[in-house]
């Protein structure tokens, strides 16, 4: 049985962070663009307060904000040529746990194929008190093909720690810096396709 394909949710397959630069507008008053953002810590990149921090990703998470989302352009086509081709598509974001059934809600909406569905605590925010989520060190005994991460921590994770070829997606702020040398930085599906190919075959 071939390994499932590793895919984060948020900026990967669902144009989230595009989002922010006009909710923070209407939140605070801020201008702000989505090309500013050059930093993963979203206060920094905004200049917002922790506490406004906070207000903001209350409001991202609400089923207003979070059933909006747009899906990344050639998303579905990747994972379904994936799929077909016996791949088993995981999909493993770390999201609040609290919006699990808001994110698969999405996912079937949207048309995403995939076979599973995990919440992992990616960046230590998590509490069993949201509900259930996966930690790093379970995400670790796991073996998959291949990755796609738009973030560099969990990017430099998933090709240092566990040697799992990964794909970085271009984003701004991913782009201060290379990230783990092992990474491919694509800036679309297709081209993650492309390069994916030779990792892929029977």
């Amino acid at each position: 049985m071939k390994h499932p394909i590793f895919v984060d949710m948020d900026d990967v397959i669902a144009e989230t962070t595009r989002t922010y630069p006009a909710l923070v507008k209407r939140e605070f008053g801020i201008e702000a663009s989505y090309e500013a953002i050059a930093d993963f810590d979203l206060s920094s990149s905004f200049g917002l307060t922790r506490a406004q921090l906070a207000h903001l990703f209350e409001v991202v998470h609400t089923k207003e904000v979070l059933m909006g989302f747009s899906p990344v352009t050639g998303v579905r086509e990747a994972l379904s040529a994936w799929q077909v081709a016996g791949y088993p598509i995981a999909v493993v974001t770390g999201r609040p746990p609290e919006t699990r059934e808001l994110s698969l809600a999405w996912l079937k909406m949207a048309g995403i194929p995939f076979d599973s569905f995990e919440i992992c605590d990616k960046y230590g925010r998590h509490n069993p008190a949201q509900g259930p989520f996966i930690t790093l060190d379970e995400i670790k005994t796991r073996a998959y093909t291949c990755a796609v991460e738009d973030s560099l921590s969990m990017a430099a994770f998933l090709s240092g720690t566990m040697k799992v070829p990964t794909f970085l997606f271009d984003r701004p702020w991913n782009r201060h810096t290379e990230g783990h040398p092992a990474c491919t930085r694509c800036a679309s599906w297709k081209e993650i396709a492309r390069k994916a190919t030779p990792l892929l075959q029977p």
